[in-house]
């Protein structure tokens, strides 16, 4: 239900972190692309742990940490895919929608262990836009889908809230929140609108997108609104 991002740049770090944040969750995403060198061989020790792993090497134009190309952002989250990753996810701007399209959807790992993501970071578009958006999506074939935009008022993120019905009907698991100061409670409410679950950080961390919330507040928050 709380997915604890973790961004580190070393394996030390990562392996750190995974012991600090076990004491909240055993969902992880591991934010690969603040690795200053991606191993496979310690990507794999890090996989073997009995927790679930949402492989992420996010790109540049999307909020990466750095510059990873195309081809090497898929071929590493493959090979996370393959080594028992719970989902890695593949942006459908960027990763999806390219030349590496047809790669995807060869791979046994299309659709069930793919989550597709859309990231939107200077607005949210029309409703009508993001409907077309995940019926598209739909016939593509996804059965999982991550919508996050940057909303400048609460109607927006109730909006966002509303897709997660929407997409359900179309036969997808979807993930939607707001961005930003005014998304936060979004990204809680998320889960009481039907997301499988929602992005937090440590404690001890650092917000990795606008609006972000530490896990102990995210999980205070949603046992008071889940008893309103």
């Amino acid at each position: 239900m709380f997915c604890l991002v973790l961004a580190e740049n070393t394996i030390e770090d990562l392996y750190g972190a995974l012991e600090e944040g076990k004491n909240y969750t055993d969902l992880f995403e591991l934010r690969l692309d603040y690795l200053e060198k991606i191993d496979k061989d310690s990507l794999e020790g890090i996989l073997k742990a009995p927790y679930r792993f949402i492989c992420t090497v996010r790109a540049k134009e999307e909020g990466g940490k750095r510059e990873i190309s195309p081809f090497q952002r898929w071929e590493i989250l493959e090979f996370c895919g393959n080594k028992g990753a719970y989902l890695i996810d593949v942006e459908w701007k960027s990763l999806f929608f390219g030349k590496y399209k047809t790669l995807i959807k060869k791979s046994p790992l299309f659709p069930k262990k793919i989550l597709f993501s859309y990231h939107n970071f200077e607005g949210t578009p029309s409703l009508k836009v993001l409907k077309v958006l995940l019926k598209r999506a739909s016939l593509e074939g996804v059965k999982w889908f991550k919508i996050t935009t940057l909303v400048k008022d609460f109607s927006e993120a109730l909006e966002l809230l509303g897709l997660i019905s929407y997409g359900r009907d179309l036969g997808m698991e979807i993930l939607a929140f707001g961005m930003g100061e005014v998304g936060k409670l979004s990204r809680v409410l998320c889960l009481l609108a039907g997301s499988p679950f929602t992005y937090v950080f440590s404690p001890k961390g650092r917000p990795l997108a606008p609006g972000q919330l530490d896990i102990v507040s995210a999980k205070n928050l949603y046992e008071t609104l889940r008893n309103v």
